[in-house]
Parts: structure tokens; sequence; C-alpha cells
């Protein structure tokens, strides 16, 4: 029964994060995942395929807290068995992992491993170059956006003004003229409407009189 439970678990894995080429994956399986499957996925994981292991393993950053903490046995048994896998990158990111399900941050002391020691430096270093390439972007944190402006300040210092790519032509005369127009239309109709006097019902001699009681008394 353990092992058609196990390859159930891998066809499942496979099925889920197996089928496209692209290494980073989102929070598609996290709905999916209990403490059940954690157990199987750690015994299954050694006959993963090395694409797998690692969307497996980036996946546990979409996992909400509550259940990282409530799981922190099963996922810390899942990255120990990743740790000593063959593949270097998987090893590699299992110990950046290590410390993830209890503290919720990552591990930057990889000591463990020589080669992983290597490659982590090798990332680090590749990082640092994008961001140096790229710091005239002036990216800001995400919660900036909830920021006043002496706030956003503080926190990131005062920020360069936008650089000017052009400048607005000025509005050709025909509209300067018509706008001239309408304003001495409304202005002239405001006066019209100024000048007109209320007026007064004047009665027609035709209109019959209204009979009052006065009338039908000496009638």
């Amino acid at each position: 029964m353990a092992n058609v439970r196990d390859s159930d678990t891998s066809l499942w894995l496979h099925n889920k994060l197996g089928t496209s080429n692209d290494s980073w994956t989102g929070g598609s399986i996290c709905s999916q995942l209990n403490a059940e499957v954690l157990r199987n996925i750690k015994d299954c994981f050694p006959d993963l395929q090395t694409q797998v292991k690692l969307k497996l393993l980036l996946s546990f950053f979409h996992i909400p807290l509550r259940n990282v903490e409530e799981w922190k046995v099963e996922l810390e048994e899942i990255l120990e068995v990743a740790l000593v896998d063959s593949d270097q990158w998987v090893s590699m990111l299992a110990e950046i992992l290590k410390t993830f399900p209890s503290t919720g941050s990552l591990n930057t002391d990889i000591s463990e491993v020589d080669e992983n020691r290597r490659i982590f430096s090798d990332l680090v270093n590749d990082l640092r170059k994008l961001v140096k390439k790229h710091c005239d972007l002036g990216m800001l944190p995400l919660e900036c956006h909830y920021l006043n402006k002496s706030a956003l300040i503080s926190v990131v210092g005062q920020q360069p003004q936008p650089t000017k790519h052009f400048t607005l032509k000025r509005k050709p005369k025909s509209a300067a003229l018509r706008a001239e127009l309408l304003q001495k239309s409304a202005d002239a109709a405001s006066n019209l409407k100024k000048s007109t006097g209320p007026t007064v019902p004047v009665r027609s001699r035709g209109m019959p009189r209204k009979m009052t009681d006065t009338s039908k008394s000496s009638l």
C-alpha cells in the first residue's frame, strides 16, 4: 500500500510541476497540501525529477504562514531529505530553506556542504551584479505604496525629480480664438438675463371677470 501511495503522490507531483520548462512555480499546489500529503512527498522525494524537486521546494514560499507553523515538522523532514540529494542545486536550495519553517527566514550560513557554499556564493555575486547594474532604476520597497510623503523621505531619502523628456506645445491660435468667442458669448448671455426685468401678467380685455359674492348678490 505504501508503494502505491508513493507512486500516486509522485505521479501527481509530476503532473502538477513537471509539465513546463519553467524552473519557477507559484502556489498552485499549496491549496492541496496537508500533513499526510507532505509525509508522502518525503517518502517519494528521492525518486522525483530534479525540476519537480526544485519547484516543490520553491512552492514552500507560497504556503500561508499558519500552515507553515502547523506543518513545520513535515516540511523540515522534506528539507532533510533534499539536503542530501545528489543534485547540488536541490541540496543548496534545501540548505537555504533549512530555517524557513521554524523562523520564516532564509539560511545564509551555507556550511554543511562545500559545493553548496560555492554555488551559493556565485549566486549571491550574480545577484549583486544585477542589482548594481540596475540600481539607477530607483526601485523602492513594496511598502512605499502605503507611506505618505514625509514618511517615504525618512525611509528612502529624497528622491530625484523625474527626467523631463518633452514639453507640451502651445495651443494653436484657432483654439485661443474659439475659447475667446465662447467666453464672450457666455458673458453676453449672462448680461441679457440680468437686463431683462420681471414680467407682469396683463389681463386681456376679453377675458371674463371672475364672479364674486358681491356680484352674485347684486344680481
